[in-house]
């Protein structure tokens, strides 16, 4: 019973966390305000979600140079952040070789045998966990109800993935990696996230038509099956149940948003091929 009411009181923290940074610019009625808030909250998520990379890592054996990291991870998503508030993003993109540079520079002056494994093994969560996290900002742009959607429709498809695994579940999704997924969870996972996207998603973002939203419901449902399972191939290859203990009774923020992680990306992508048509 304790660790039900623990896990259910974080999981509210969390949830209300990420509702506040959504809507704060409109509950305040301060645009600036409301982008510190979201972009701050986010920056956090970024770097806790780098340490429990890093720390994963070690505790494998595996070498990063995760000061570097650190270092490269938050100014990727401060210049991203700044100069995309300044509707400046390609001067940012242009900057980002030179930013992801720092890790093999600091190379130079560290005695390692395998030099570029280490540089490949540091830069890795940029890409991963530091810049699918800043996406949230252009796509909160579009619309704060599209983007509480698309965290709804990702916990409606945990939810219903769970739901449906425990009472049909019989034959195994991706064993090697998730041994407790099956197909008959995902199936009902997926049911339940498109019915809760063409449904409840014109609801909280007025404009757009139904199968735009059953395509966000698609994209949420299997490309954050497949962030659940890359995550849980990390933890896997680190010989950890969980990513981190951050969140009682949930695990990690790694945890948390392995599936947001690889959802943003598409949705974006989706986005902008919209506006082509």
């Amino acid at each position: 019973m304790k660790k039900i009411l623990i896990r259910s009181l974080s999981g509210a923290i969390y949830v209300a966390l990420v509702v506040f940074a959504i809507y704060s610019s409109i509950w305040l009625d301060n645009k600036r305000a409301g982008f510190c808030i979201f972009s701050g909250l986010f920056l956090a998520v970024a770097m806790i979600g780098l340490y429990e990379y890093y720390h994963n890592l070690s505790r494998k054996g595996i070498v990063t140079n995760a000061c570097a990291g650190y270092i490269t991870g938050l100014l990727v998503y401060v210049a991203l952040t700044i100069l995309g508030y300044l509707r400046m993003r390609y001067i940012a993109v242009l900057m980002l070789p030179a930013i992801c540079a720092i890790v093999p520079l600091c190379q130079l002056w560290r005695r390692d045998e395998h030099p570029f494994a280490t540089i490949a093994y540091t830069l890795l969560p940029i890409l991963w966990v530091v810049v699918p996290l800043y996406m949230m900002q252009p796509l909160g742009n579009l619309g704060a109800g599209l983007l509480m959607m698309v965290f709804i429709c990702t916990w409606v498809n945990d939810t219903g993935a769970y739901l449906s695994g425990m009472a049909l579940g019989k034959h195994h999704l991706w064993e090697r990696h998730s041994p407790n997924k099956t197909w008959e969870g995902t199936i009902g996972g997926t049911v339940c996230c498109l019915l809760c996207a063409v449904f409840i998603g014109p609801l909280l973002q007025e404009g757009l038509i139904w199968w735009y939203w059953l395509l966000i419901g698609l994209i949420c449902s299997g490309i954050g099956t497949l962030g659940d399972l890359i995550e849980s191939m990390f933890k896997r290859s680190c010989g950890v149940k969980d990513s981190g203990n951050i969140m009682p009774g949930h695990g990690g923020i790694l945890d948390r948003f392995d599936s947001m992680l690889m959802i943003v990306p598409f949705i974006l992508a989706l986005a902008a091929i919209g506006e082509l048509f």
